[in-house]
């Protein structure tokens, strides 16, 4: 009893020298813009990875929708005062997330930014797709599918007004659209971050362009994995109620049902990211930036295009979206 009450102190004591093992080890908080869905359950895939790899701690912990942002700032104020070593985090808004961010670096707590951009400079590192480039390239394959059509009227469907990623995108896709002379007929916001949201937006404006029974639209872009989810679903409303629909259709990000959709032909193609990547990364550039080693300012993850073909064909591809 006496060896073991010794072992029991000796532990205790080495927690609180300093230098020690254990004292030593990093406490990291990640902050995601959602704790559901495939995507966000990806990045924390990647993010746990990583703290492994590094022999740190990880807190993770975000908001259930992606339009929580008051609750996401009391996440990231909680971290501070918890006094983590560093934070990384996914901005739910581009400025409203701006002053907790200052107030975490003015704290001592060094801050990365990942998935989506924030105003201001105080953090160290933006970790995420180009999500401008994303959008030009769903653009530009969907110029693509349609052709050479002057006017053709194509529509955007955007996600919550703020989210600087799906802004990025859908600046992307118009501008790319306009270059070729098509018509962006509509850019419908969601009233609310989730998929039901999405799938209302997205029926309300392709209602407006049903005419003699079709659907009088060419093409479609989708800013991210719910307005992606959401369009799929109102297009199949539509079928389902008798309007025929030729509509060419790219989304972004990806979900079993919607590589399912890609080689069953629903969708034409998608713009997939790296999430588990962007969560690796993140941690990974995180932990540099806290160990004062040399990290990149900014660090691209990536997209690439996603077709049934490439699906069909190319191992890389079929990897990434887990087939």
């Amino acid at each position: 009893m006496r060896k073991k009450l010794i072992a029991v102190a000796l532990a205790v004591l080495l927690t609180s020298i300093p230098g020690s093992h254990a004292a030593d080890k990093l406490t990291l908080a990640a902050i995601p813009k959602s704790t559901g869905g495939e995507f966000w359950e990806t990045v924390a895939k990647g993010a746990r990875k990583a703290a492994q790899d590094l022999g740190v701690n990880l807190k993770w912990e975000g908001t259930v929708t992606e339009t929580e942002i008051a609750e996401q700032n009391k996440i990231l104020e909680n971290m501070v005062n918890l006094g983590v070593d560093g934070i990384a985090l996914a901005p739910l808004n581009q400025k409203a997330m701006r002053k907790q961010v200052d107030n975490a670096v003015k704290a001592g707590i060094p801050v990365v930014i990942f998935d989506s951009a924030v105003d201001g400079t105080a953090h160290s590192s933006f970790i995420a797709t180009d999500n401008k480039n994303g959008g030009v390239i769903g653009g530009k394959e969907l110029v693509r599918l349609i052709g050479e059509k002057k006017g053709a009227k194509v529509m955007c469907m955007r996600f919550v007004q703020g989210t600087g990623s799906t802004e990025a995108r859908s600046a992307g896709f118009i501008e790319t659209a306009k270059a070729a002379g098509f018509t962006v007929a509509a850019d419908p916001y969601p009233d609310t971050g989730t998929i039901e949201g999405c799938k209302n937006a997205a029926a309300n404006a392709l209602e407006k362009f049903v005419k003699n029974g079709a659907l009088d639209l060419d093409g479609i872009f989708a800013a991210n994995l719910y307005s992606t989810i959401g369009v799929a679903s109102a297009l199949e409303d539509l079928k389902k109620g008798g309007i025929k629909v030729n509509v060419k259709f790219v989304g972004f990000d990806t979900s079993k049902k919607l590589v399912e959709d890609v080689q069953s032909g629903r969708i034409d193609a998608l713009v997939a990211q790296s999430p588990e990547r962007m969560g690796y990364l993140a941690v990974e550039t995180l932990y540099k930036v806290v160990k004062k080693q040399k990290f990149e300012a900014v660090v691209d993850t990536g997209t690439v295009l996603v077709t049934k073909d490439r699906l069909a064909n190319d191992a890389e591809i079929r990897k990434l979206v887990g087939l």
